[in-house]
Parts: structure tokens; C-alpha cells; sequence
């Protein structure tokens, strides 16, 4: 098949460096993802027949180090009557069992939605439908994501658990089973929070607080998207709830949803099963249902985000997930070397190739407010900046380019942001994916910007002259100097 040729618009997103983005066609969730024969697995909805939504397969690549991949050919290809939507997979814990097996949901052109079954016993690159399928059915049309975790009750005996979503009632369904195949329902939580939106994509995560193995959390991860005549022009978003589960019923500490990153690019995130160190890692999809058929990139369509490492801290006498870089992010960093800029120096001009990591410190008792405006070859500015009187960082989108991609995409996006102590930011540009950590992944805010496809210039500034600490990669410099090698 020969790839659309699209004309290129000045806003134009060129492929990231160091992201999983589709050779070509269409990409959005994440599926099944999976850490397996010492591969990263990353299967993900995919068309492979063109850049748009339709055709719900599922694609497949693998990385030794989250940075490099390969794409494989479709894993679970949609069928006649069929498309196969978002689920996981999950690795056996059984002795000499290399088994890997996929719930996902079979989506069926009669209106219904029900979740079925799939084996690899050759790594996860070829695999057979069970002949039972649906395993798991309740006859509705929107019940839908299977994600499955491994659960350890209090006398050791080990089970799996599901958790999907009734998508229209915003409720999440526990489920329970010891051989992946019948499954029994344990409860159900929600709904809660906003209405005029569907829940997608759930997944529901162990963690410890503030790294003490005696205070143990549950956390249920949900992606939300607005539905009806009059859905929110913001478009879809991510959602967690902290709480126990007992085995039986997930309690939330605090009944409502709390957002997971503030912008306007993130969605249908969900862990690795059998990570390392039995790491919580994610990975979402980097881009918005309200515009997603209306990005400017080609042959490709899709990317996902940066992995990131989960963990559940005390912040303000909170409990807050916290998401920080995983891999070669903070090796890259590591190596650099610190700048302190004084203020004279200021402002602070950052030539890059438009695919840059920058770490940047400041207390804002000495600063100020400060200011990152990032500027390319197109007719679009991004501005980031941390407005010390109104006690939040901003992250502004406009621009005729911005505006082109569609009328609700020029946005801005907010974070609570004090001025009480110090502040430190890691900056992520690659080509056309901004993410965005506070203070070691207090906050994060994720979106998609159209500067272009050749350089980036990031300027820093603040309004008293005070040192600023920044550290800067150029990701394009560092990926060739690795093939060359």
C-alpha cells in the first residue's frame, strides 16, 4: 500500500528521536504491555491500513531499553465483524511456563463489547485466538479495556485479577480468576466525579508511600473522555484515585478523581507487567480524541510518551502519584554539565535540533517569575512560565499554526505552582511532544506542539535577575553519536 501524501503545512510535527511513534498509519492506546524475554513488548491500538481511526488492530514493537525499537508485524489483526480493542497482557509466574496471554476486548459489529483471549508461546510475536471466545461477556455495548494484574492474598495463594469498564455508567469492574480463563466478578467502584464523559482504560497499581513497605496503596488509573453534544471542548484526559483493596472491593481514601497530568496530551496510560524490580512503569498515548484525526504529521499518525516511573509520595500532607522519567532520560541528564546563569547573563538563548531534554533549577525568592518561550520555524510559540503572583505554571499554545491543527487546540494549561521553595523543571521537546516535570514528577503536564520541523530556540528569563541552573541535551546529537558507534 503506498503511504498518503499529505501536504506539508509550516506547523508540520516532525518524527520524535526518542519516542515510540508507528513506522506508518495510525497509532493511539497503548496494549499489553509487557516485559518479557528481556524486551520491552509495547502492543498498541493500530490501523494498519491508513492514518486514520478504523481497521482496530493490534500493533506490536519491542525495545531492549525503552529507547530503541523495532516494529513487528500486526500481532492481533482486526477480522470480519470484528475489531480488537485495548486490553494487556500478562506473563506467566508458573516455573518453566514462557506463556505469555492477552485479554483484550473483541469488538463486534452487532454493538457489542466483550472481552476474549489470546496465547503467544513464541515470545509474543505470534499468537492464537482462544476458541471459546468471548471468555468473559455481559452482553452490554460498551464494556470494554481489560487490564490484568497478578494479587497475592494474605495466605499466599496467588490469583489474577481484571479490571474493566462499563465505558457509559463510569464503572470500573473487578474481576478474579486463577487460570485467565473463567472469571469471577468481585465488585464494582463508581461512579464518581464528572459526568458527561465515558471511562476508559483502567488499571489498577500497588505502590508503597514514601517508599515504607508497611504502608502499602492501591491505585486505580482511569482515562476519561467527554461524550454528547456538549462534551467539554478540553477533550480527554487522565484520572487516578488512591485507596485499599482488600482483595475483594477497591475503597478509595478520597472520593473523587484527581487529575494525572495537567495538559492537554495524555491518555489511556497503563503499566508493564513483570517490569524489572517490579517497577510501576507507564506509558500513555500523547495526543487528544477532541483533535487526534487532525495532527499534522505523515506517513505516521500517534506517538507515545515518555515511560515513567510511578511512585506514591507525601507531598503537603497529601498522598500524590508522582511520575518521573525512566531509562535513559536521567542517564542523559546525569552526563551533562550544569550551567548556573547569573543575571546579567539573562536572557538565556538554547539552539537546539528541536528534540532537546533541559533540567532547569530556581528559587523563586531570588528569580522571580520566570520564562521559557520556544520558538521554530513555524508560525506557533510555546510559552512556559511560572507566574510567582498567581502561584501556578502556565504552558500557553497559539499561533496560526496552532490554531490550523484545529479550533480547540490552541490552549493553556495550568499547575499549582507556590513560590515557597525551590522549584526544578525537566523540560522534554521531541519534535512535536512537550512534556513537562515538576519538581521531580509532582505535576506533569503533557502536550503536543507545532513548532515545526527544523530548529528550536528555547529562551529563559525571570523578572529579578536571579540564578537560574540549567542543563541541556541536544537528543539528536546523542542518537547519532550512538549509530555511529
Amino acid at each position: 500500500m503506498t503511504d498518503p501524501v499529505r501536504p506539508a503545512a509550516s506547523g508540520a510535527m516532525p518524527r520524535p528521536l526518542f519516542h515510540l511513534t508507528p513506522h506508518r498509519h495510525w497509532m493511539n492506546d497503548p496494549n499489553g504491555l509487557v516485559h518479557h524475554g528481556g524486551l520491552w513488548h509495547v502492543y498498541f491500538q493500530h490501523n494498519p491500513e491508513g492514518p486514520d481511526w478504523g481497521n482496530m488492530s493490534w500493533g506490536h514493537a519491542t525495545s531492549p531499553d525503552l529507547l530503541h525499537w523495532t516494529e513487528h508485524p500486526v500481532a492481533l489483526p482486526y477480522r470480519p465483524g470484528e475489531q480488537m480493542f485495548s486490553g494487556s497482557v500478562v506473563a506467566s509466574r508458573l516455573p518453566g511456563d514462557d506463556t505469555l496471554t492477552a485479554l483484550f476486548t473483541s469488538a463486534y459489529d452487532d454493538d457489542h463489547q466483550a472481552q476474549s483471549r489470546a496465547t503467544s508461546t513464541d515470545g509474543g510475536y505470534t499468537w492464537a485466538t482462544d476458541p471459546d471466545n468471548p471468555v468473559l461477556d455481559r452482553g452490554t455495548r460498551a464494556f470494554r479495556d481489560p487490564k490484568v494484574v497478578p494479587y497475592v492474598d494474605a495466605d499466599g495463594d496467588a490469583r489474577w485479577l481484571l479490571v474493566a469498564v462499563e465505558a457509559d455508567d463510569r464503572q470500573v469492574l473487578l474481576y478474579s480468576s486463577t487460570d485467565l480463563r473463567a472469571w469471577t466478578h468481585l465488585s464494582t467502584f463508581g461512579p464518581t466525579g464528572t459526568d458527561g464523559v465515558v471511562w476508559e482504560c483502567p488499571d489498577l497499581v500497588r505502590l508503597p508511600v514514601d517508599d515504607d513497605p508497611d504502608d502499602q496503596r492501591w491505585v486505580l488509573l482511569l482515562s476519561t473522555n467527554p461524550v454528547g453534544a456538549d462534551a467539554d471542548p478540553e477533550g480527554s484526559s487522565m484520572s487516578y484515585v488512591v485507596g485499599r483493596f482488600d482483595g475483594r472491593e477497591f475503597t478509595p481514601d478520597v472520593d473523587r478523581l484527581t487529575r494525572l497530568d495537567h495538559g492537554r496530551d495524555l491518555y489511556a496510560g497503563v503499566t508493564f507487567d513483570h517490569a524489572p524490580d517490579g517497577e510501576a512503569i507507564l506509558l500513555g498515548w500523547m495526543s487528544n480524541w477532541r483533535y487526534a484525526a487532525s495532527v499534522p504529521t505523515a506517513p505516521w499518525r500517534g506517538a507515545m510518551s515518555l515511560p515513567r516511573r510511578l511512585a506514591l509520595r507525601t507531598v503537603d500532607g497529601q498522598v500524590r502519584l508522582v511520575q518521573e522519567p525512566f531509562g535513559f532520560v536521567r542517564t542523559w541528564l546525569d552526563r551533562a554539565t550544569l550551567a548556573t546563569v547569573a543575571g546579567d547573563a539573562q536572557p538565556v538563548e538554547l539552539v537546539s535540533s528541536g528534540h532537546l531534554l533541559c533540567e532547569l533549577r530556581w528559587d523563586p525568592a531570588a528569580t522571580g517569575s520566570v520564562r521559557l518561550d520556544l520558538r521554530g520555524d513555524a508560525d506557533a510559540l510555546v510559552s512556559i512560565c511560572h507566574d510567582v503572583a498567581a502561584g501556578e505554571l502556565r504552558v500557553t499554545r497559539g499561533g496560526a499554526d496552532a490554531e490550523a491543527v484545529h479550533p480547540d487546540f490552541p490552549s493553556v494549561s495550568t499547575v499549582p505552582l507556590g513560590c515557597a521553595r525551590p522549584v526544578r523543571l525537566l523540560v522534554s521537546l521531541d519534535g512535536g511532544l512537550l512534556e513537562i516535570f515538576v519538581n521531580q514528577g509532582e505535576q506533569t503536564l503533557s502536550n503536543l506542539v507545532p513548532l515545526g520541523t527544523g530548529p528550536v530556540t528555547v529562551t529563559v528569563e525571570c523578572d529579578d535577575r536571579g540564578p537560574i541552573t540549567v542543563v541541556a541535551v541536544d537528543a539528536a546529537g546523542l542518537l547519532t553519536a550512538d549509530r555511529s558507534s
